[in-house]
């Protein structure tokens, strides 16, 4: 009886254990489709399969993205600057960097002149998502602004002049109006150079040195493949 409960065993199908899953966020998916965004995301694909994990990217919208990161409905958010977990202190950056972006400034209003831009030298109303830290801080006490929750809307608010100027970041924001049709606005020079990191929620804080490396390691393969 005990040999042939043993055979039994040996001959059941063999099933493959599927590796666990990471969860990130990210409001980039739709508004960032630039290959600094792609490149970003093909290597956190592969930084997280050395350590044996799959990843699962979701969009969200700017601040439900990082909201839902902070409160640990899901692993992590990619991407955010470093100062973003002085606001949300759940979150840990991993110190390896994604993407670098520019900010600048767009307008569809040929009376709007972005030349020699700089924020408060013009009372222009000036629109940004939400949950932007960066671009907050730079509009601190500048009173003539609207912050919008989705990218589209905030472009579309542009093209039909209901704000003069759209802080964002300038490649993704070209491919936004192009995508909406739009050829004629100017940009102004950048305005912010920053870089951005993968964060995660703090229950993972133990994994963050090994992502860290697995990172830098994967961003050197892609390099030399490219």
């Amino acid at each position: 009886m005990i040999r042939t409960n043993l055979l039994a065993l040996l001959l059941l199908p063999v099933v493959a254990l599927s590796a666990p899953t990471m969860v990130l966020n990210s409001p980039l998916l739709k508004s960032h489709k630039t290959p600094e965004v792609k490149r970003g995301l093909a290597t956190l694909n592969d930084a997280f399969a050395t350590l044996g994990f799959e990843v699962k990217f979701q969009y969200r919208p700017d601040k439900r993205s990082i909201m839902e990161a902070n409160n640990g409905q899901v692993d992590g958010e990619f991407v955010r600057i470093a100062d973003v977990v002085d606001q949300y202190q759940n979150l840990v950056v991993v110190p390896e960097w994604l993407a670098k972006m520019d900010l600048v400034a767009f307008a569809t209003n040929p009376n709007v002149d972005l030349s020699h831009y700089q924020i408060g030298q013009h009372q222009y109303k000036v629109g940004y998502l939400t949950g932007w830290s960066n671009v907050a801080t730079l509009l601190e006490g500048y009173d003539n602004k609207v912050a919008v929750a989705e990218f589209d809307v905030l472009f579309r608010l542009l093209a039909h002049q209901r704000i003069d100027v759209v802080l964002f970041n300038q490649a993704a924001g070209e491919k936004i109006l192009q995508s909406l049709q739009i050829s004629n606005y100017q940009l102004s020079p950048s305005l912010l150079s920053y870089t951005t990191y993968l964060v995660m929620h703090k229950k993972h804080q133990a994994l963050v040195p090994k992502l860290a490396e697995a990172i830098k390691e994967a961003k050197v393969r892609m390099f030399k493949n490219n």
